[in-house]
């Protein structure tokens, strides 16, 4: 055996500090009074219900929770958009393709948005394209909303550099800063599983520096574009179990992360489950035991069946309006099927008065058959409501009398609910029955309805594919000349400031670092003597 004394190995025999018993009951307990404290903000949360408790997400945390920049952007966006909706206002945006375009809106518009459909097109992580359907990669989004968010610390950074350097040499800037921290709200599609997978989704958004993410109520595995058909939407309490979830997961990561609950009810045809009464009265079935159920034009919601029959009744007209009051004033938009077949009986003097049978015509996978439209979105909107900071409608045409309708539907039960609207290229807006003039007041029209984010979802995509077809059509003609006249002195003329590309990437500012690290001696400096970009500028 030998004699030579052990070592200790790694931390063994080593004193490591821990906190004791009582240390750790103190710290958790300082935790919970946090974050009660924080929650009590009225201003932020008065219109906010949480179906857990804070020792629950006290629990949930690691031992140190870490700051995420991200969560200022998320502060500034709700401070901004609650000043907005005081006066009717609103911020509108589009949807960020890439670097060039977040950094280039950000002196101009007050958000951002990062659209899963572009980025299922242009941006998957296996870079396989493709349509919305929400099959690529569940970080796909989170992957885009990183790099944006990195290329506006990247030029904060920048100009920081530049403005301090002149205020340090005695010459202060003349012009204002640009805030290029514009806050992002991103694209959360379904949440791309269950509720573990959402509350996944929305940590790799937190650290990738979102501020706000949306989710929609439409069925994973079946997931279309909004403006596509065949979607099937799950029952409405299994999407606010997806915004609390997400909700959840913000709180233990402790951040103001605004969460946006869309609803695709105007459109869809199919819903997953009738286990949730909200869905009930828009769900459609037979109306007689010999009804063909495959004549799909021929099914009616029970709130229809109900009002046929009383129209086919042999009686005087009387009667017949006071038997359709009753029926209306039981609220039958807002009953489950059990309790509006009690009050059809009710009305009609028999039990089941009206044959109803949503089974007989399930789709091929089960689901359910629904009419779709605006009071359906309003039933969920309503739902989604005290889980979410802002309610979206997606629609199939751009008008103000469906905005209306829904916000007014939203507005009457919850009047203080921020309202989302997708201003889609989807639509042919030439024939949207719009004038000029009133497409250029729209979005005025839709920030008085409540509407205080408004985006256009693929602005970016279409915008990119325009100019880049324009100039690849006159650069095959004209060569160079094509290339000078449509975008280097247009560049010139309108102060772009990419046409200095090699200051606008940063150049200067790792020069200055790399000057730093070598004690000001370096000579390798990449816009010193040589650089190209002094044309510009003689």
């Amino acid at each position: 055996m030998s004699t030579i004394p052990h070592t200790s190995r790694g931390a063994r025999g080593l004193y490591r500090p821990v906190l004791s018993a009582r240390e750790e009951a103190t710290k958790l307990n300082k935790e919970i009074q946090d974050i009660k404290r924080w929650w009590s903000d009225s201003s932020r949360w008065g219109e906010t219900t949480r179906r857990y408790t804070a020792e629950e997400v006290a629990t949930l945390r690691q031992s140190h929770t870490p700051a995420y920049p991200g969560d200022i952007c998320a502060r500034k966006l709700w401070s901004l958009l609650t000043k907005l909706q005081q006066k009717g206002g609103y911020s509108h945006t589009y949807g960020a393709l890439d670097p060039v375009q977040v950094i280039q809106m950000a002196p101009h518009l007050t958000s951002i948005y990062i659209s899963g459909w572009q980025c299922s097109s242009t941006a998957s992580t296996t870079n396989e394209p493709g349509p919305d359907f929400a099959d690529y990669p569940m970080n796909t989004v989170p992957n885009k909303c990183d790099q944006l968010f990195r290329a506006q610390s990247h030029h904060d950074r920048r100009q920081h550099e530049e403005r301090s350097a002149a205020i340090l040499s005695g010459k202060p800037p003349t012009t204002p800063a640009i805030d290029y921290m514009v806050p992002i709200i991103a694209d959360g599609d379904t949440g791309h599983g269950g509720l573990s997978a959402i509350m996944k989704l929305v940590k790799l958004f937190v650290e990738a520096g979102a501020s706000g993410i949306h989710f929609e109520d439409q069925k994973p595995g079946t997931k279309k574009c909004g403006h596509m058909g065949g979607k099937v939407l799950v029952c409405t309490q299994e999407h606010v179990d997806r915004l609390v979830a997400a909700r959840l997961a913000c709180d233990i990561l402790g951040t103001s992360t605004i969460i946006v609950a869309r609803t695709d009810a105007e459109a869809a045809t199919l819903l997953d489950s009738n286990i949730d009464p909200v869905d009930h009265p828009f769900i459609v079935g037979t109306t007689s035991p010999n009804a063909d159920p495959s004549n799909l034009a021929g099914l009616k919601t029970f709130d229809e069946a109900v009002r046929a029959k009383i129209d086919s009744l042999s009686m005087n007209g009387q009667k017949k309006s006071s038997m359709l009051r009753k029926w209306e004033q039981a609220k039958p938009l807002e009953m489950s099927n059990k309790k509006s077949r009690a009050v059809a009986d009710s009305i009609f003097g028999q039990k089941d008065s009206v044959y109803f049978d949503w089974d007989a015509c399930r789709a091929r996978e089960g689901y359910f058959r629904i009419r779709p439209g605006v009071n359906y979105c309003i039933a969920r909107g309503r739902a989604y409501a005290n889980y979410a900071d802002l309610i979206w409608m997606e629609t199939g045409k751009p008008g103000i009398p469906v905005a209306r309708k829904f916000s007014e539907g939203i507005k009457s039960v919850y009047p203080k609910q921020m309202l989302a609207y997708n201003l889609s290229p989807s639509f042919n807006w030439d024939k949207a029955g719009m004038t000029d003039d009133q497409l250029s007041v729209f979005n005025d029209e839709l920030g008085r309805l409540g509407y205080t984010w408004q985006f256009i979802t693929l602005a970016g995509f279409h915008s990119n594919g325009l100019m880049t077809t324009r100039l690849a059509r006159d650069y095959a003609d004209r060569g160079m000349l094509a290339y000078v006249q449509n975008i280097q002195r247009k560049e010139t003329a309108e102060k772009v400031e990419l046409l200095t590309h090699q200051k606008w990437s940063g150049a200067e500012l790792v020069d200055k670092q790399v000057n730093v690290a070598s004690g000001g001696m370096s000579s390798t400096a990449a816009m010193g003597a040589g650089v190209t970009e002094d044309q510009f500028h003689k």
